[in-house]
Order: structure tokens, then sequence, then C-alpha cells
């Protein structure tokens, strides 16, 4: 019985969003694997003919299921006439990831937009040393040390998110800076991209995790909006869920691919030990078509990048009507 009250806990706090500092937190980026746990619990009561308990399990596992497997459910496909915006995102993990292998990457895969998080001093001479610029000539930058640094590579013109003041970045109490940019894409006109990287929810700073996750900037102005990067978050928390609600779609998610882990993928500091989760994202505005999208591996970091492709339309820049 105890097992199952623990199931039915973890399940309500899944379905309300309503988790809260450490361990919540921490758990419920791992409820795809707590699903099949809980019909491994329903059976195992089965045998044991504890009806109560089997009937807690079973629903636990049901409900816990109706969440996770529309991510495995791939949409039809989305492919619109006008232009294709190719993008990436990869966390470098400061000066560890490979920049060579990543800006040849960025050319097999013919990336218009690539999103970097965790970027350092080292790091951006490294990609300027790999040729970056000879791919993706416009950029907003801003490197850090301690993994708060990011940046934004464009094939595209773009303006920085500051209009007249590109030295400044979204910047997050705990001291991590979020590159923005409108990307001026030809045959579709302007759509605004940010380089996501919320603090991680370590013990003593999920709050400040909630509340950078809270400040992301919400879809459905004027500029269709593009979130990339590494969110910290799986879609099986709260805070981002609240920000898809904005009304934005997870391009992994909506190819079919939303179980795609992405972290972790280096043995360090005792990662070896915690199971695959997915924690970067793209998300695109409803008005955005979505191709295809995949994972791709970044030699050195302990994130996989994540690539969407993106049909954008003449109409997508369309102004919504204040009412």
């Amino acid at each position: 019985m105890g097992v199952a009250a623990v199931l039915a806990g973890f399940t309500l706090v899944r379905l309300t969003g309503s988790e809260r500092g450490t361990p919540l937190v921490q758990i419920m980026a791992f409820t795809p694997y707590i699903a099949p746990i809980a019909l491994l619990a329903a059976v195992a009561a089965a045998i044991a003919g504890a009806t109560g308990p089997w009937l807690v399990c079973i629903l636990t596992w049901a409900a816990l299921s109706a969440v996770v497997v529309p991510r495995l459910l791939a949409t039809r496909s989305e492919e619109r006439p006008g232009a294709v915006l190719r993008v990436m995102t990869a966390n470098i993990l400061y000066d560890r990831g490979d920049m060579a292998a990543l800006v040849k990457q960025v050319k097999i895969d013919d990336v218009d937009v690539l999103a970097v998080q965790e970027l350092t001093p080292g790091a951006l001479d490294a990609l300027d040393a790999a040729g970056v610029d000879g791919l993706l000539p416009f950029r907003v930058t801003h490197p850090a040390r301690h993994g708060h640094g990011s940046g934004l590579f464009s094939r595209h013109p773009l303006t920085p998110a500051d209009g007249d003041k590109p030295g400044l970045a979204r910047q997050h109490p705990c001291g991590m800076r979020q590159a923005g940019a409108t990307v001026h894409v030809p045959g579709a006109g302007p759509v605004r991209i940010e380089s996501v990287h919320p603090c991680a929810p370590r013990p003593g700073h999920t709050n400040c995790w909630a509340r950078d996750l809270a400040a992301q900037p919400p879809a459905g102005g004027a500029v269709p909006q593009v979130l990339l990067g590494d969110f910290n978050a799986t879609l099986d928390h709260g805070p981002l869920r609240r920000v898809l609600r904005t009304g934005y779609r997870d391009a992994a998610a909506t190819r079919g691919r939303g179980l795609a882990p992405t972290w972790p993928f280096q043995r360090w500091r005792g990662q070896r030990t915690v199971p695959w989760v997915t924690l970067d994202h793209i998300l695109a505005d409803r008005r955005i078509g979505i191709g295809d999208t995949g994972t791709r591996t970044v030699p050195g970091s302990d994130h996989r990048a994540v690539i969407a492709e993106l049909h954008l339309t003449s109409t997508t820049t369309a102004p919504r009507t204040e009412e």
C-alpha cells in the first residue's frame, strides 16, 4: 500500500504542476521512468491479490502514460510553402566541447541559426578558429565564465534584442545570460529567437530555477518567437509547461521525438549514475510549422545538440489584432 500511495502522490504533483523544492523538482524529470514502474507495481499488487493498491497503481500508470505517450506520436507533416529556417541548440560544457566538430555538424546540417549555451571566452575563440563566421556571419554573443554565457550565430542578418544596447543580455538573478535577437529571414520577415539557459535546479536553487523559467518571453506577439536551449527542465516540469501554454510547441514532441534524451552524455561530476532525460528543447510559436527534428552529438559536452526545421510563411509574422 505504501508504494501505491507514493505513486499516487507523485502523479498528483505531476498532473497539477505543483512540484516545489528538493527532491520533487529533480525527481519529476524522471516521469517517463515512473510510468512503467507503476505498471510493474500494479502487476505485483494483482499477483498479491491487493485490490486497492492494484487499482491505485493501474490508475497511476494510465495517468502518467497519458501525459508521456503523446510525445512519441508524430503529427502530420507541416511543410509549408515559404522560407525554411534550420535551427540548432547546443550546450557546449564550458571549454570542454569540441567546437571544430560542432561547426562541422552545423555545415552538414545546413544550419541557419545556432544557439550556444555555457559559452566561455575560450569557447568563442575556438568557434572562430573553427570557421563559424564563414557559415554564420551574424552574431550576438555574451561569453562568460562558470557556464553563464550564451550566444546566437546566424546565416541571416539579425538585430540584437536590446536594439541600441547590443552589449546587454537578458540576465537572470543567478547570473545566467541569455543572448536574444530578431533574425530577418528572407521571404518570411523577422523571427525573434533566444538562447535559453535558466539555472539548474540543484538543491537550494529550485526557486531560482522556477523564477528563471517564468521569466522566459511568452509567445503570441506580433513577431513569432522561438526559444531554444538548455532549459534544465523536461516537459514534466510545471514551469516549462506554463511557458508552453503561452503559445509554444515543443518541436521534438510535435514530431514524435519528445523522449529523445539530451543529457547526460558525459561522465562528469557523477553524471554517470543519472538516467537519460530530455533537458534541451526547441520551442516554436504555434504559427510556425515544424518539420524534421533530431539530436546530434557534441564531442566533449554532456549535452546532445537539438536541431529542428522550422517552416515560415509570409503570414507567420502578421500582427495580431488587439481586442
